[in-house]
């Protein structure tokens, strides 16, 4: 599994992420990439997509060296890792590359312009962060106005053709994340075009509450998704 850390693409790093990546590799018995791409707003759309991408064909290309079976690839990213996710989905699909990986797994994933619209219409936990989310999209886009209708800063406007040709994906959401109208959306998008293999929304979860180890959410999570990839990755 080829990993991109969450921070909403404006921190966070993968020295962070270690210990909570280590246990993802034990829970779920694999090896386990953990990417540490470059943040805004010191880096734009989309060389930061590009970072995580070009790690994903470095892997991919030395998987003899590396111990690991090529056929066999996934990526995943939760929060800001899940729109550097969702991204090089899209990358792999416009350049005709989805068949290098065999399953998607994004977790929580920033996708849509969706903090734009009106807060009033907004989830309790959306219009709490709509503000910060606002902020993050300004940061990460090299010109905002420009790149508005660009799937590779926002992955849910993608055309249909481009969801068709998108690898095969899990998403993983939760109940209270402040993400889940823009992913249920996605969702709904992907399964019409025929690329969606699952769908885990844990209820009575909000964003990253799963990383507490205190907390049944995350034995549960962890459960959750060590079952999707034997299903999606290992057969």
């Amino acid at each position: 599994m080829v990993y991109a850390h969450g921070g909403a693409v404006i921190s966070g790093s993968a020295d962070l992420y270690k210990p909570a990546l280590s246990l993802l590799a034990q829970e779920s018995g694999m090896v386990v990439f953990n990417v540490d791409y470059r943040l805004a707003p010191e880096t734009k759309c989309p060389q930061n997509i590009l970072d995580f991408y070009c790690s994903l064909k470095h892997i991919i290309e030395n998987a003899d060296v590396l111990g690991i079976d090529s056929s066999k690839v996934g990526i995943s990213g939760e929060s800001g890792g899940g729109y550097i996710c969702f991204g090089t989905m899209v990358m792999l699909a416009e350049r005709n590359e989805s068949h290098l990986v065999k399953a998607a797994f994004p977790i929580i994933p920033m996708v849509s312009d969706y903090f734009f619209s009106d807060s009033r219409s907004m989830t309790e936990e959306e219009r709490d962060n709509a503000c910060g989310m606002r902020s993050a999209w300004k940061a990460i886009a090299k010109d905002l106005e420009e790149q508005w209708t660009s799937p590779l800063l926002f992955p849910d406007k993608s055309p249909d053709s481009l969801l068709e040709k998108m690898p095969p994906t899990v998403v993983f959401s939760a109940e209270f994340d402040m993400f889940i109208t823009e992913t249920e959306r996605m969702v709904r998008r992907l399964r019409r075009a025929g690329t969606l293999l699952d769908y885990c929304c844990m209820p009575g979860v909000g964003h990253g509450s799963y990383f507490n180890a205190s907390l049944q959410c995350h034995h549960r999570f962890h459960a959750y998704y060590k079952m999707a990839v034997e299903e999606y990755l290992r057969k």
